[in-house]
C-alpha cells in the first residue's frame, strides 16, 4: 500500500507547531484627548447705550483655535483677555463662538440695549470752597440728557434744564452731591466739599 503524505503550507505548519496569535498593533500609548474650547468671560462694559454710542465687548477663551463674534461675523483672536468695539444701531444680542480641535464649540450670548441717552454732568462750579459765615456759596452745574438734577444735602431739585444754581450756607464742613438723573433712571454724580471758617 502506497503511503500518503499530507502537505501543509509552511506558515500553517509553523503555527501548528509553535502556536500563533493575532498580530498586535504597533505604536506607543494613545494620544491624550484635546480639551474642549472654553469661554472664561464675555461681558459688555455698558449694557445700555444711547443711539450712536459705541460699546466695548470683552471676552476671554481657553483651548480655542478660532473665535468669532456675530452679528455681523467678526473673526477675533484666541486671547485670554481682550475687548472689541461694536456700534449697534438697535438693541442687539451678540454671540461669541469659540471653536477648538477637541469637543463641541463653546458659545455665550449677551444683549446690548439701546435706550435714551445717559445723563451726564458736564461740570460743577462753586463760588468758593470755604464759607465765611456771611456770603452764601453758590453751587452751579451744567448737564446733558438729564430729566432731573438734585443737590444734597441742600434739598435742591432742578428740572430738565441743562444748567442751574443754588446757594448754600453750611454750618460745618459739608460735602454736597450733585446728581443728574436720566430718563431711564441712570445717574451721574459729582461731589464738592465746602469748609467753614
Amino acid at each position: 500500500m502506497t503511503p500518503r503524505y499530507l502537505c501543509v503550507p509552511f506558515a500553517v505548519a509553523g503555527c501548528m507547531l509553535s502556536g500563533c496569535s493575532k498580530p498586535q498593533p504597533s505604536g506607543g500609548a494613545a494620544l491624550p484627548a484635546r480639551p474642549a474650547p472654553k469661554i472664561t468671560q464675555f461681558y459688555a462694559t455698558a449694557p445700555r447705550l444711547a443711539a450712536g454710542e459705541k460699546e466695548l465687548l470683552c471676552y476671554g477663551v481657553e483651548g480655542a483655535t478660532s473665535v468669532h463674534l456675530e452679528p455681523p461675523r467678526q473673526e477675533l483672536s484666541t486671547a485670554l483677555s481682550r475687548c472689541v468695539e461694536v456700534h449697534p444701531a438697535e438693541t442687539t444680542t451678540y454671540k461669541l463662538i469659540a471653536e477648538g480641535s477637541g469637543g463641541p464649540p463653546a458659545t455665550q450670548e449677551l444683549t446690548v440695549t439701546l435706550g435714551a441717552a445717559r445723563a451726564h454732568i458736564v461740570n460743577v462750579d462753586v463760588s468758593s470752597l470755604t464759607f465765611d459765615g456771611r456770603t452764601p456759596v453758590s453751587i452751579c452745574y451744567k448737564v446733558q440728557h438729564a430729566s432731573q438734577v438734585e443737590i444734597e444735602p441742600a434739598h435742591f431739585r432742578g428740572g430738565p434744564k441743562p444748567d442751574g444754581c443754588t446757594l448754600v450756607t453750611p454750618k460745618t464742613a459739608t460735602t454736597y452731591t450733585v446728581t443728574a438723573i436720566g430718563a431711564d433712571g441712570d445717574r451721574d454724580q459729582e461731589h464738592v466739599t465746602i469748609k467753614v471758617k
